[in-house]
């Protein structure tokens, strides 16, 4: 067991440093269990996982640029492959940093989600495709998946009420791209709104005090 002898005190484990002052303790640690467990972090974790689609990743783009570079004539199609690659990579790196809270992570990737099918929409020759189908379809998944989530991990109100809450204002957003004639296809927008509606009538009766003292502590109001 070592010591440190600014602080009076004995120190178990592997510790080189005192943690109250960062002293350098004496004596030595002969056989001593470590005080707390190692705990690996996702990039520890998951290590090789990710090696394995970073490899991928850059296996897939040197191909893709290696092909179109020998067949010219059909176009500059390897960008399309490195920009998937790129917003791929884009929306791990928010899923691993918003890990700790799953309702907080779903909610950072329907957003990207969205963003990234206009943009491509947009880059791609605007053919509508991103707000006809895959904007109310995200949000429409999202929502129901927060609802599986709740029942099925058993959230409290508080854990979930605003991340629903947010969700379904994203769901009565497709109602805009109706009414200024933005989706040519109404039927996945209609459903995504009408979804939201419903969801949101059913927290007002299922879940309205607890909504309303949720958004109060939140807002300070």
């Amino acid at each position: 067991m070592k010591f440190c002898e600014k602080c009076s005190v004995s120190v178990t484990g592997g510790f080189e440093k005192c943690p109250l002052c960062q002293n350098t303790l004496a004596g030595e640690n002969k056989n001593e269990y470590e005080t707390f467990p190692f705990v690996p972090l996702v990039r520890h974790k998951h290590g090789l996982f990710f090696r394995f689609m970073l490899l991928g990743s850059f296996t897939a783009v040197i191909i893709s640029v290696a092909v179109n570079r020998m067949l010219p004539q059909s176009g500059l199609w390897s960008l399309f492959v490195l920009a998937g690659v790129a917003c791929v990579w884009f929306s791990v790196a928010v899923a691993v940093r918003k890990r700790r809270s799953i309702l907080k992570n779903l909610a950072y990737q329907v957003t990207i989600i969205s963003i990234l099918a206009v943009l491509w929409d947009v880059l791609t020759g605007w053919r509508g495709w991103s707000v006809d189908f895959v904007i109310p379809i995200a949000f429409v998944s999202a929502m129901s998946t927060t609802a599986i989530l709740a029942r099925l991990l058993k959230m409290q109100t508080e854990t979930y009420i605003i991340y629903s809450c947010l969700l379904i204002l994203y769901g009565i957003i497709p109602v805009i791209f109706v009414l200024t004639e933005l989706s040519n296809i109404i039927i996945p927008s209609m459903i995504c709104v009408a979804l939201s509606l419903i969801s949101f009538v059913s927290l007002l009766i299922f879940e309205g005090r607890n909504m309303s003292d949720e958004l109060k502590r939140r807002l300070h109001l």
